[in-house]
This record gives structure tokens, sequence and C-alpha cells, in this order.
């Protein structure tokens, strides 16, 4: 168990086997308490924002998954505004609580500082919905490409097989993030946003959906992963 739990520090400070750096984890603090809360607060946030928003999709009056954006169902004055702003707010604070605790005794500032802006962007999405300030609302998109990146640099971290569908799930999610931007101009240059996303096969909604989902996926199987590595 020691042996395993040691092997599990070595892959998160990203050290290479038998490197002066590496040796120096056998007398660093036990972190496998960090990694059972961030792993609890993962599989938690992401949870409930999948099972939130599918019931706000199902209130939501004729939501269609094309055009209508996830940002929708947790606009001001909707009936599913409460819902999907908890679903929003719970996820983002969820990720960066989780990310502190998994980073915070290891010295990587930087990988803590990205796995924590993927959840400080939706938190902006969700304190400041995009029929109350639409710049801040905007904003919150940086969780997008920084979410995927996430999962993708936690190939590095995992030791099974989830490891490849990590790489999957964020290579899925950085595409439609691409598509979502700035893809639609090349399918159809200037007929505009909506229009051009709609001839992109999947619409806004549909985009949007493979952006997020993937992130959600990975984060429950990486919070599954964390609680249960030794």
């Amino acid at each position: 168990m020691e042996t395993s739990r040691y092997r599990w520090n070595v892959a998160l400070r990203g050290l290479s086997p038998g490197s002066a750096s590496e040796k120096n984890i056998l007398t660093s603090p036990d972190n496998s308490l960090d990694q059972r809360r961030a792993g609890i607060l993962f599989t938690i946030g992401a949870s409930l924002f999948l099972l939130l928003t599918t019931a706000a999709e199902s209130i939501y009056p004729k939501f269609s998954l094309q055009t209508n954006a996830i940002s929708d169902l947790a606009a001001i004055g909707t009936s599913t505004t409460v819902i999907e702003e908890t679903a929003i707010l719970a996820l983002s604070i969820c990720w960066m609580l989780g990310a502190f605790y998994l980073f915070r005794n290891t010295g990587r500032r930087g990988l803590m500082i990205l796995n924590l802006l993927p959840g400080i962007g939706f938190f902006l999405a969700g304190a400041s919905p995009e029929n109350v300030n639409l710049v801040i609302h905007s904003l919150g998109t940086i969780g997008f490409p920084l979410g995927a990146v996430a999962a993708l640099l936690s190939y590095r971290m995992i030791r099974s097989f989830f490891r490849y569908l990590s790489l999957a799930l964020g290579t899925l999610s950085m595409f439609s993030t691409i598509i979502i931007f700035v893809g639609w101009r090349v399918v159809c240059g200037t007929c505009g946003y909506q229009q051009g996303l709609s001839q992109a096969a999947l619409g806004l909604g549909g985009w949007e959906s493979m952006i997020i989902y993937p992130l959600i996926i990975w984060l429950i199987g990486f919070g599954n992963y964390l609680m249960t590595a030794r």
C-alpha cells in the first residue's frame, strides 16, 4: 500500500523514476487524504451538474439541444433559473476546492492555477447569467479550453486505462471548443454565428454540450480514480 501511494505521489508531481526529486517524496507529507477530498469534490460537483441540468432541460419550455445553450437554462426570469444556477455554482465551487486540495502540497503551483481556472470560469458564468452581464458571462468561457487542457494533462497523473479516456475526452472537448469559437467561419464564412453553427450539424447547443459533457464525464471518472488511488 505504501509503495502504491508513493508511486501516486511521483505521478502527481510529474517526476522521473529514480530522480533526486523523486526520492524527496519519501520525506514529503502524505497527500492521500487530500487526494480523496479532491476526488469526492470532483465527483459530487460534476454529478450534481449532470443531474440538475438534465432536470432543467426537461422543465424549460421547448428546450432544444441544438439551438439552446445551457446558459439559457440559468437566465434570470426563466422557470429553471434556480435549478441551473445551483448546478453551475456547485460544479464551479467543487472544481475549485478539488483543485486546491489536489495540488496544495505538491509544490506544483502552475498546475494548481491551471486546474483552478476552469472552476473560476464556470463560477463567472453562473454568477453573472447571460441576460444580466454578457461580458462577464462570456469571460466564463475560459473554462472551456482550460478544462480540456486539464483533462489532457491528467494523462500524466493517472496510472490506469482511464488515462486514455482522459485524452479522448479532453481532445473532443477541445475540438468542440474550436468549432464553437472559430470553426463556424470555416463552414459558412460570413453567414453569421448561429447559422454557421447550425450548418455545422450540431448547432450552438449541440456543440456546447460536446464541450461541457466530456469534461463532466472526465471529472466524474477522475474523481473516482482519486478516491480509490492508493
